[in-house]
């Protein structure tokens, strides 16, 4: 865990400090909806690249239902919540730090009423927060790479966990051709710090005392998606024009085909995958 802690310090120094968090307050904005998450999500606001095919997914491998009890890190403006909930009827709790994206999250589980009961969002840092409880499944999803220490928040996971509860994560990580123009560009656009290459990642987990991690390569799914946003870009743009000014739309290109061209190269790869906490030992102070 040391040596992981002193990596994510040493990235900081080299990319430079600074609260990128402010970066994603617009997420709300018309050019999200028609840029992403009309055209990528099907009208979901999701911010991740996955979306719902990844919850799908997990929802059926995990059999989550009314019985099962979710966390997820880094939640946003609560769409994974809000989402999962309608889908398999779960309790879902999510940890969120940005005040915006929280309050937009709270307000839409309120105008839901009681539908959504049984999803709640609470105000924290993932990598100090403390649960009150223990949970089931814990999802953390394309959100370990804007983290300065994400052992800190997959040791937090871990203790959230049940025993040999499952912890579901997607990401980006350097792949086999990445540069450092190409690292300093994803934390300059996006707060992004790539996972180490991968089996690199899986060490991660290993550090933060998961077990039976597995991982996918999903670098075809983040292709897709900027391709899909950048048609959508393209094919849209006099909607855009109606509600971004040049500049914003100009940002966005660059860094649509940014990113699409450093998964096409795989400078950038983009994984799913799972890690177990282990059995819990009879002492009860056991974390």
């Amino acid at each position: 865990m040391a040596e992981a802690s002193e990596q994510a310090r040493k990235v900081d120094v080299v990319l430079g400090e600074g609260d990128k968090n402010l970066l994603y307050d617009t997420v709300t904005g018309p050019i999200w909806r028609k840029a992403v998450y009309e055209p990528v999500h099907g009208g979901w606001e999701f911010t991740n690249i996955a979306g719902a095919r990844l919850l799908d997914a997990v929802a059926t491998m995990f059999r989550i239902g009314p019985l099962t009890h979710v966390l997820e890190f880094c939640s946003g403006t609560g769409a994974v919540a809000r989402y999962l909930n309608q889908r398999a009827g779960c309790s879902v709790t999510g940890v969120e730090l940005n005040s915006v994206q929280l309050a937009t999250a709270r307000r839409a589980r309120a105008e839901a009423g009681p539908g959504l009961a049984r999803v709640s969002f609470v105000e924290g840092d993932v990598t100090r927060w403390q649960p009150d409880r223990l949970y089931d499944l814990a999802l953390v999803i394309d959100s370990l790479t804007l983290l300065s220490d994400p052992v800190a928040a997959l040791r937090n996971a871990r203790r959230a966990l049940c025993s040999e509860g499952w912890l579901i994560f997607s990401d980006t990580a350097a792949g086999p051709r990445m540069t450092a123009d190409t690292e300093r560009q994803a934390w300059d656009l996006d707060g992004l710090r790539p996972l180490p290459r991968h089996p690199g990642t899986v060490d991660l987990f290993a550090s933060a005392g998961m077990t039976d991690v597995h991982t996918i390569d999903a670098t075809d799914t983040a292709v897709d998606c900027f391709q899909t946003i950048a048609a959508a870009l393209t094919d849209r743009a006099d909607e855009l024009a109606a509600v971004a000014t040049a500049e914003e739309l100009a940002d966005w290109h660059v860094s649509t085909h940014f990113y699409l061209d450093a998964y096409r190269t795989r400078q950038l790869t983009y994984w799913h995958g799972c890690a177990r906490r282990p059995r819990r030992a009879s002492s009860p102070t056991a974390a």
